[in-house]
């Protein structure tokens, strides 16, 4: 082996290791994977991985008793688990491993996508080089930078018709592969190109969206907005003229916000938001539920809707509070008159429940997960459907259906 980091995953099911192999190589790491004790042996026996991702569920052997192996060699790797479990046997798992002399990085569920993974995997590095202003700035004029779709789904009737996609930007670095927002994002942070990016992101997604308005698709375009912007009063303008530019509606222009500036900015927070309603630009209250949103938030700031986290929704499958709290969300949500959104829909069950609590919309990759524009063309061409696959596939039905 060379001297990058190792990735090392310890799983079997052939959507994680492609989905962590992609992850291994946006990060420049090498990736070595087994799925047994003697696979384990082998590869501690030739190489030192600086991490390994342990799927505690994943696989035919004792995944504890895996831990034991990983404790007993030189090098020790950070340790991932990851499963399809409850949230209290992924602790457990975490308290073992610790007991072991395992330093744990954190415990995920199945559904935690690439980008949050890279996230909680980047502190351990130790040879991940820090990505250059200069490859940011090349990053937002030479094209790399590109755009991916998140369906959002009208879940209120048995259709479950594409309402809208949100824009999802990622980038296709000429050395790192393809990297996901949670890589790049703190960069363009400290480096005050945030604006640039949005500006970038919103001018990409109008554009797509005047494409599809062309060829008869009529989809709500969702944005995520930065901070830095919500504070600036030109900002409204410019949508108001690329919307113009790009003969798109208004009302098909929806922004996520999910963090509010500092106390002494709300005024002027509330003037740039207002002014976009005006417009006719929906605004979203991202992550609600996840601890950091207001309920005051929502009557004091002129949101049209707000979209419940998605780890309070992949919790209403097997925990009896979570259900209380969504169901107390939508109520609440309906009352003040706003529209709701489920977030991280990964399965018929989810989808059961957050209908029956009278969600509007939903999004996860019991749908979908975030696809290229012709992606979109595909699925929107195969309705009506009664319901998605587990696959992420819409299962077409015929005419005669």
């Amino acid at each position: 082996m060379n001297d990058k980091d190792i990735l090392l995953i310890l799983d079997k099911d052939p959507k994680s290791l492609y989905s962590l192999r992609t992850v291994a190589q946006s990060l420049g790491c090498d990736c070595v994977d087994a799925d047994s004790a003697d696979g384990l042996h082998e590869i501690l026996a030739t190489c030192n991985p600086t991490i390994a991702i342990l799927a505690v569920d994943g696989l035919d052997v004792d995944g504890l008793g895996l831990l034991q192996i990983l404790a007993q060699g030189a090098a020790k790797p950070a340790v991932l688990l990851v499963g399809a479990v409850h949230t209290r046997v992924l602790a457990g798992a975490r308290r073992t491993a610790e007991t072991q002399g395992l330093r744990v990085i954190g415990v995920a569920t199945r559904s935690l996508d690439p980008g949050a993974i890279e996230l909680l995997l980047m502190p351990y590095l130790k040879n991940a080089p820090p990505i250059a202003l200069g490859e940011l700035e090349r990053a937002l004029t030479e094209h790399e930078l590109v755009l991916e779709f998140l369906p959002k789904i009208d879940i209120r009737t048995a259709e479950l018709k594409m309402q809208g996609v949100e824009a999802l930007v990622r980038w296709q670095h000429p050395r790192r592969g393809l990297l996901y927002p949670s890589h790049f994002l703190g960069p363009m942070e400290d480096h005050d190109l945030m604006v640039r990016l949005t500006d970038f992101v919103m001018t990409e997604a109008v554009r797509q969206a005047s494409q599809w308005l062309a060829l008869g698709l009529s989809l709500e375009m969702v944005i995520n907005l930065s901070p830095k912007l919500i504070t600036d009063r030109e900002f409204p303008e410019r949508v108001a003229v690329l919307l113009r530019e790009n003969e798109v509606p208004a009302q098909q222009l929806i922004f996520d916000v999910t963090e509010a500036p500092s106390l002494e900015a709300r005024d002027l927070m509330l003037d740039v938001f207002t002014r976009l309603r005006i417009l006719g630009v929906g605004l979203t209250l991202d992550h609600f539920g996840s601890g950091v949103s207001s309920l005051t938030e929502l009557y004091r700031l002129p949101f049209s809707e707000i979209k419940v986290d998605q780890s309070l929704i992949s919790d209403v499958v097997r925990v009896r509070e979570a259900t209380l709290i969504v169901q107390a969300i939508a109520n609440l949500a309906h009352t003040l008159e706003l529209v709701v959104c489920a977030a991280g829909v990964e399965s018929s069950e989810m989808l059961g429940f957050v209908r029956s609590a009278g969600f509007d919309t939903a999004q996860g990759r019991f749908f979908s997960g975030a696809i290229k524009p012709a992606g979109i063309e595909r699925l929107v061409g195969t309705w009506p459907c009664s319901e998605a696959a587990g696959t992420g596939r819409w299962r077409v039905m015929s005419s005669r259906s």
